[in-house]
């Protein structure tokens, strides 16, 4: 549902929810609550972007490997 006309000359328009007289520049309808939607063909606002990823870390060094007994 849309609040916002593409003209707001146009006046009031008309919930389409419960049909109550609604000023075009509301963001809800002061009747039964309905929130506005974008006009149709207009983009929806962006959401936030999320947090980005750590970086890894590097890997700790393995232990050096064991001797080989002699004449084994």
């Amino acid at each position: 549902m849309c609040f916002r006309p593409p003209t707001v000359d146009a006046g009031p328009v008309q919930c389409p929810k419960c049909g109550a007289e609604v000023d075009p520049k509301a963001d809800e309808c002061p009747s039964c609550g309905a929130k506005a939607m974008p006009a149709p063909g207009m983009p929806a606002a962006p959401g936030a972007p999320g947090a980005p990823k750590a970086p890894s870390a590097p890997q700790a060094p393995g232990a050096p490997a064991a001797p080989k007994a002699p004449g084994a």
